[in-house]
């Protein structure tokens, strides 16, 4: 038998009865309790992954200098669902700054439902809106929002590897998409322009990888440590994911061994929460990246003329099953070649810009470099200097919510809000009926990725 409720939340449940709001309030409030009891608990005698920070070198801060001319770009996806199942995807991305508004809009149909593709042209958008305001010019330093590793890596695994079979439908999209990321990137570079990638809630593990296999040194088999510090990340490839587990049931009495081990198959912990404790206003010593992709090192895709002959077969595939004429096989192909050619390595380092804030993930392309030369590489890189970056942001920071000014009033400018989207929906259905398409009354949206 339940446990009676105690007088505030009975208040509550009469409220929403009465109202017929919510006839499963009472439920909610036990199992909910329940549950949370029970996590609170295992948090507070679950190990902690604070002893990890010692491992990764941090930096203070220098002095936040006055806000130097910069431009940001961010962008949003909207989805207008049809009847027949087909999608109509919307995309758009706004450069803003002083004196500087660039905006780019795209639209498709998608007949073959997708997620990579919805990534593929929101990063279009964005470089695109990018490149205009580069052309533009009048500014030190180009501000987009997300990773530059994450968005290269993610539209050369949908080229090269098929765990999505309807990804083979959009490789023209995603070369596209890679295409004017790369070429956005050299103009910026040709112009003086530094480039500079943030993100606000970062998912990488690669600084808590890299401090946990540091920790197994000596501990653990040769090879897999070396995988472990060079590559990212093994825990993806199930040869390495057995090896550590096999480790783990080995080095049970090894406590800290044991810690780094748990810290490993922690999934659900990021880098961000190893770095929690970091002091505000510092930052961590800026990491090379550079074809550390653990997919790609272990099949050896780590120069163009591989990765050219892995995209070749998928490119002929995708023409045959579009069955309409897009160009050539060779032409798609030059185009992949010139952006493999041009991604740069990749500086990558976590700002905390106050005390209690978040750390933000920060990258910049590392000039006069590229990043599938044949050598794979993921290390601490001291001799780049970040100071000019690390200044920027600093003065750019305002609080938890404007963690840079810029690049949140790009994301308002940019992002679609529900009611936009419900008229854009109004508006696609007159055209669909124009066009003598037959549509339901309702159509379905949805706003993001």
């Amino acid at each position: 038998m339940r446990a009676p409720l105690g007088p505030r939340e009975e208040t509550l449940y009469i409220c929403c009865s009465q109202y017929r709001v919510d006839h499963f309030f009472d439920l909610f409030v036990q199992e909910a309790r329940g549950r949370i009891a029970k996590y609170a608990e295992h948090q507070r005698s679950g190990p902690s992954l604070d002893f990890l920070l010692s491992r990764i070198p941090v930096e203070r801060a220098p002095e936040a200098e006055r806000d130097l001319p910069a431009a940001a770009v961010d962008g949003g996806i909207g989805i207008v669902e049809l009847d027949n199942g087909h999608k109509i995807l919307l995309a758009r991305a706004a450069a803003v700054g002083r004196g500087v508004l660039k905006r780019e809009f795209l639209a498709d149909v998608l007949a073959v439902n997708s997620s990579a593709v919805s990534w593929a042209y929101l990063i279009m958008a964005e470089s695109l809106a990018a490149s205009a305001a580069v052309e533009e010019g009048g500014f030190d330093y180009l501000l987009m929002d997300g990773s530059l590793y994450a968005k290269a890596i993610m539209l050369i695994h949908n080229l090269i590897l098929t765990r999505e079979f309807q990804s083979i439908f959009y490789v023209p999209e995603m070369i596209a998409a890679l295409y004017a990321l790369a070429h956005m990137l050299e103009k910026a570079e040709e112009a003086g322009i530094k480039t500079v990638f943030v993100s606000k809630d970062s998912r990488f593990k690669v600084l808590k990888e890299y401090a946990a296999f540091d920790i197994l040194r000596g501990r653990l088999d040769e090879y897999i440590v070396e995988r472990g510090l060079g590559w990212y990340s093994v825990m993806w490839l199930r040869r390495f994911r057995r090896a550590i587990f096999s480790a783990y049931q080995r080095l049970r009495g090894d406590g800290e061994a044991r810690a780094a081990l748990d810290a490993l198959f922690r999934q659900s912990a990021a880098d961000p929460v190893v770095l929690r404790r970091m002091e505000g206003r510092s930052y961590t010593t800026p990491m090379l990246l550079g074809a550390c992709d653990a997919y790609m090192s272990y099949k050896g895709l780590t120069s163009v003329p591989r990765l050219l002959d892995a995209v070749e077969d998928r490119v002929e595939d995708a023409l045959a099953f579009r069955g309409e004429q897009m160009g050539s096989a060779a032409d798609y192909l030059d185009k992949a070649r010139r952006a493999l050619s041009t991604l740069p390595k990749v500086l990558m380092f976590y700002l905390k810009p106050a005390q209690g804030s978040e750390p933000l993930l920060v990258e910049t392309p590392l000039p006069n470099s590229r990043m599938f030369d044949g050598a794979p590489v993921k290390a601490f890189y001291p001799q780049a200097s970040a100071d000019d970056v690390v200044s920027l942001l600093l003065a750019q920071y305002k609080d938890e919510a404007h963690y840079n000014y810029w690049l949140w009033y790009a994301h308002n400018v940019a992002s679609f809000k529900s009611g936009q989207l419900a008229e854009y929906a109004t508006y696609i259905k007159q055209m669909l009926r124009g066009a003598g398409v037959a549509v339901a009354r309702r159509v379905k949206i949805a706003l993001g990725l």
